[in-house]
Parts: C-alpha cells; structure tokens; sequence
C-alpha cells in the first residue's frame, strides 16, 4: 500500500512539474492560434457614395428614385463601411448642379440625358445575358426599361410614333398609367411597337475614385441580380435580363413585355446628341414632311445602328 501511496505521489508531482514548465508555452500557442484564425480583419471603410438619378423619363407607376433608395438601404445594411446616398432631381435641375461643379459618384439616367464625357468606362456584368436589342456600352450599363403604347387619344411622343411606325398618338407607359388612374376614358392601348428610349442605365463619374468606382459596380451588380430584377414590377417597369419575365396574368404590362422579346433601343450618348434633331424631324414628318421623315429615318438610323 505504501509503495503504491508513493508511486502516485511521484506521478502526481512529475504531472506538476510538466504543467510547470509547459503550460506558458501552451497558453501562448493558444493565444497565438485565437489571434491567427479566430480575430477579423477590420471592415473596409468606404464612406458615403452618391448616386444622382436623373428624372427625364418615368416608369408607368411609383419612384424611380425611391425604388434606388430602397435597394441602396439594403445594400448598406450588408456591407459595414459602405452608404450609398440617392438623389433624384429632374433634367433641368441636374444640369444645373452640373454647373456649379456638384458631380455624384454615380448616376442613373435614361438614354439621352448624360453626356459620355461625364463618366468613366466600367465593365459590365459578366454572366447575364440581356434581353435582345439592349447592350451595355463602355460607360452605361443598362438597368431597367419602360416604354410606349398606342392609344385612341392624348398627348403622344412623335419620335416614339414615327420609329415605330405606329398610328398616332403613341403615349410613354407613365401618361397612359396616369390616365387609368385618373379615370379618364380612351380605350384599349396596343403595343406600339420595339423602339424604346426609355431605358435607364447606371453610369460611373469620370472622377470617381477606383475604390469607389468598385463599389459602383457592385451595386450594378445586385440591382442586376436576378431578386432585384423581380422587384420591376412595383415600378410597372421591364427587367433588361434576358431570364426575368413579368409576372404571369392578362395585364397590359404582361403583354408588353412579352412583344418587348426584343428592344430596339438608341445608344444612350448618340441620342443624347441627336434627340432634339429627332424630335423636330418626327413632328414635321408626322405634319406630311417628307424630306423631315427621310431625315428623321437617317438620323435614326445613326443612333440605333452607328
């Protein structure tokens, strides 16, 4: 029983003496291990990025503007460091701010209503394929789209009627909600046809830093998302996915979308320099014009194909 008593007390003092000597060293390779895979790394601080959308179209119901501000709030809420800030103003009032030198990081726009030179060149979204006739060109990626309808009655684009060849007036998707909500009579509305400049697309500040510029597009990238793209339908608005539909059922926006199986849209900028020529040529050409109309179809043509 001694002999036994005694053994166990030198194991017990051979076990103290190793916690002895090794435990320092254990507890530090803890540390060392707890600091190397458990700590993060600290959150990219990106600060505030502005994102102007500029009013010159509108959807057939709702906000543009808001619908961005909604997207952009949760987008903040997944990245820690980053807060994209929406602004929307009208054309006229955008060219203002340009003036005194008040640039946004980023801008949403429909076809016609920025500059090329105002933005950087950005890749577009790899992956995703576009509904046919839409395309992303070097400095605007395209988002949404809205269009037009045929009507019995009311104040029509003429450049929307002559490029569709469609029976006057034609009416953009947002006049004829207008009119339904408003009660006003006017019949059926019918597809006018592919041409649409009412396409809206994200484009980058020329003087928007790399970082933020990076940044930029990965908000294209989720307002692109296929989730985003099914949220359209509370603007009344299309999706520019070639794999997005509008929701099944009779209405008037379901059958456009499935006449829009392919757009026939402008390049952005060279409508931005030809669409006051446009319009003047398609109102004199639908007065009985014909030398407006052979310009008109020229012009339009340069626009469309280069």
């Amino acid at each position: 029983m001694r002999k036994q008593l005694l053994l166990r007390a030198a194991a017990a003092l051979g076990i103290l003496a190793f916690l002895a000597y090794a435990g320092p060293r254990v507890a530090g390779r803890g540390e060392s291990f707890y600091v190397q895979n458990r700590q993060l790394p600290a959150p990219e601080y990106v600060g505030t990025i502005t994102l102007c959308h500029v009013v010159s179209a509108k959807t057939y119901q709702g906000s543009v503007t808001a619908f961005l501000q909604e997207r952009a709030d949760r987008f903040n809420e997944r990245h820690f460091g980053v807060r994209i800030a929406v602004e929307g103003m009208g054309e006229a009032d955008f060219q203002e701010r340009l003036s005194y030198g008040r640039r946004a990081d980023m801008y949403s726009f429909f076809s016609g209503a920025l500059p090329e030179t105002l933005l950087q060149p950005v890749e577009p979204e790899e992956g995703i394929s576009l509904r046919p006739g839409l395309v992303a060109v070097p400095c605007a990626l395209p988002w949404l789209f809205s269009g037009y309808v045929a009507a019995a009655q009311g104040e029509g684009n003429p450049v929307a009627a002559l490029a569709n060849g469609a029976p006057w007036p034609v009416l953009d998707l947002r006049a004829w909600g207008d009119r339904q909500r408003n009660g006003e009579s006017g019949g059926e509305a019918a597809f006018a046809g592919p041409f649409t400049d009412q396409v809206c697309y994200l484009g980058v500040d020329k003087d928007t830093a790399a970082e933020k510029a990076r940044w930029c597009m990965q908000f294209y990238s989720y307002l692109l998302s296929e989730p985003t793209q099914r949220m359209l339908p509370a603007l009344g608005a299309f999706s520019v996915r070639a794999d997005v539909a509008y929701p099944y059922g009779d209405s008037l926006l379901v059958r456009l979308d499935r006449a829009y199986e392919t757009v026939r849209a402008p390049d952005p900028f060279a409508y931005a320099q030809h669409r006051q020529q446009l319009l003047a040529e398609a109102t004199a050409a639908l007065r009985g014009d014909e030398a407006a109309k052979n310009n008109f179809f020229q012009r339009l043509a340069i626009v469309i194909e280069g």
